[in-house]
């Protein structure tokens, strides 16, 4: 049924992927994360992370809306022993084995911190345009699949994750990404479909899914840990 509905509609939503146990060494391995950065007022790398601030129209390179408001930490598994582990989780690989993915190797890994009251939200886009043209051409011949585990509640109070079904039917699009804006017109939006996510739920999607998400005015947190895959030749055994 997984890749049944990913083929079809480019996603699929796998419940209770992690225990309440993992989800908590999660929360505690992003939360230590954050408290190194929580004076930046601008984007900086820590440890080998690249930290992104929050700012008041979302895009990069502005100051900070209030010291330590981040947006997201790309590479956490550079600091993080916790997402290092994983970006190598069995069960992950699995489920990434499991959408048509050969022989899969990780490229990205994220913690998206959407904060409260001032976490804005990420318009549509396609995860593919952010990576090499050598990874695009492995997504086409050997496939990829992104993954995103929910570490808080994720509705439509908070900035839940969003996606337009059957946009990666359509293959990558070029256009002018503004995270200050929507992005609205770019892709169809007739499937356009929110997921309400609980911590420990994940959502397995195609790079050509167009996706995004709301604005969090509430007091609520919402976390999610992202890693990306791309595949590879099949690894034959020696005989």
């Amino acid at each position: 049924m997984i890749r049944e509905r990913f083929d079809r509609d480019g996603w699929a939503l796998v419940q209770r992927f992690l225990s309440p146990r993992d989800v908590e060494a999660l929360r505690a391995a992003s939360d230590a994360l954050a408290s190194k950065g929580a004076y930046l007022r601008a984007d900086a790398e820590i440890d080998g992370a690249r930290y992104q601030v929050q700012t008041a129209s979302g895009r990069r390179g502005e100051t900070a809306i209030e010291a330590g408001a981040l947006r997201k930490i790309t590479f956490a598994s550079s600091a993080s022993a916790e997402v290092a582990l994983l970006r190598n989780d069995r069960r992950v690989l699995k489920l990434i084995e499991s959408v048509g993915v050969t022989s899969p190797r990780w490229i990205v890994d994220q913690i998206n911190l959407k904060a409260p009251r001032v976490g804005t939200g990420f318009p549509w886009h396609q995860d593919a345009a952010f990576v090499a043209w050598q990874q695009r051409d492995a997504i086409a011949r050997y496939g990829g699949a992104n993954l995103v585990i929910a570490l808080d509640r994720a509705d439509e109070g908070n900035g839940g994750f969003e996606v337009l079904s059957g946009t990666h039917l359509g293959g990558a699009m070029t256009f002018d990404y503004d995270t200050a804006d929507t992005n609205a017109g770019v892709f169809d939006e007739s499937r356009r479909t929110l997921i309400p996510l609980d911590p420990g739920d994940a959502v397995v999607f195609h790079p050509h899914l167009a996706h995004g998400s709301g604005p969090n005015p509430s007091p609520l947190q919402r976390r999610l840990v992202a890693l990306w895959f791309i595949g590879a030749p099949a690894i034959n055994p020696r005989r």
